[in-house]
């Protein structure tokens, strides 16, 4: 079945077979040139065939190969019951009755289009139990970098992602038995995937998947999270912004909220609306037009969410200041929550709280040949109430 980064990415496959001058036409396999696993399989028999268990017997009794994580798919079907054939060379012709197939030996893949992601979110049931209380469980996740081959890669960071979530449903679980929580708030803070746009599109050669690609990982992965808090809460509330690794382009400037991570985001609040007895208590939030964070109040606490590319690193605090100067709208947090800076950090000024989350990334290589460091992985939960928090930790 491949990793769970691949089973993220898959996508329908399309058979394109490899042209043959030797073609036995009882049986004939032709393999896709870019995965020798991957057939296209065309078959002359006397047998009826009605299963997919009869039609890999069949490839298989035939000499064909289906490789594991492969299966085989039925393509096209014909009957004719009266044809000619001959048992052997110089042998009268007799009709007999005779089936053609075309047969695709194919990896299973899951989820593998927008009708299998609509067909899960139907699926979903309406939670029978959930937490109430005017409190706030967050998770807080940023810089995953999808697609980056640095490190552990892109397999990597996923497995560290379903680690993260599934270790913060396990904290939440634990600390509403002390707390009232009846809000989980999971917030992606930018940089979701590695994008093809950051050092002038340098880096493309040291990242993995394509930019659909990394993106259909981050949309599967932002759907586990939901689908892991949904049962457990009143309310779930999901924050997505761009970071600079998440731009469409810089050929020209665009409006700031112009990103993949929340174009993701809007595609998936789309796909969850369909099944409102599930998801209805599921409220996703993104930008306005030609912003590049959000400010809005969570429960009882205000909160702004940005990347972090908006200001020099460490300098979230000058920032803040500058908009509540001027009367912007961060200038009604309680809470700067954003990313960037690849590492852990906390900086507090009277009743304002700064949060930088950690990265997903197991190393930058090229920092870590500069410098020798690598940030601590993993994403922030924590309470609050009132303008106040508790239960800091990395997970």
């Amino acid at each position: 079945m491949g990793t769970l980064a691949e089973q993220l990415t898959a996508a329908a496959v399309t058979v394109e077979p490899k042209p043959s001058r030797n073609r036995d036409w009882g049986f004939t396999q032709e393999h896709a040139p870019n995965d020798h696993n991957t057939r296209s399989i065309t078959a002359v028999t006397g047998e009826s065939l009605t299963t997919e268990d009869d039609w890999t017997q069949f490839v298989i009794d035939n000499g064909g190969q289906v490789a594991p994580g492969y299966r085989v798919r039925l393509v096209e079907m014909r009957h004719n019951s009266h044809g000619w054939s001959r048992a052997a060379a110089g042998d009268d012709a007799t009709t007999t009755k005779t089936w053609f197939y075309r047969f695709a030996v194919e990896p299973v893949r899951l989820n593998t289009s927008v009708d299998e992601l609509i067909k899960h979110i139907g699926r979903r049931k309406a939670p029978a139990t959930q937490s109430t209380g005017a409190g706030v469980f967050h998770l807080l996740a940023g810089d995953l970098q999808l697609g980056k081959i640095d490190g552990d890669g892109t397999d990597g960071i996923v497995d560290r992602v379903v680690q993260s979530i599934d270790a913060g449903v396990t904290e939440f679980k634990r600390l509403r038995k002390v707390r009232s929580l009846g809000v989980a708030h999971l917030a992606w803070l930018g940089d979701c995937g590695e994008g093809n746009q950051s050092q002038g599109g340098r880096n493309m050669w040291r990242t993995e998947l394509t930019v659909t690609e990394q993106y259909r990982v981050f949309r599967r992965l932002m759907l586990y999270a939901i689908d892991a808090y949904a049962p457990l809460v009143e309310r779930v509330e999901v924050d997505v912004v761009n970071g600079n690794h998440d731009d469409v382009q810089r050929q020209v400037t665009t409006r700031a909220d112009d990103g993949h991570a929340t174009e993701s985001a809007i595609a998936l609040s789309d796909a969850l609306e369909l099944n409102p007895a599930a998801y209805g208590h599921v409220s996703m939030f993104v930008p306005n037009k030609d912003e590049s964070y959000i400010t809005r109040e969570i429960g009882s606490s205000v909160f702004t969410m940005a990347h972090g590319h908006q200001w020099s690193r460490g300098k979230s605090m000058s920032w803040w200041a500058g908009q509540s100067f001027n009367w912007q709208a961060p200038g009604a947090s309680h809470f700067l929550l954003h990313g960037h800076e690849h590492t852990a950090g906390l900086v507090t000024q009277r009743d304002r709280v700064a949060l930088c989350v950690p990265t997903f990334e197991s190393e930058s290589t090229w920092w870590r040949h500069k410098t020798g460091d690598v940030g601590k992985r993993g994403a922030f939960v924590m309470t609050t109430s009132g303008g106040e928090f508790a239960d800091l930790s990395i997970i």
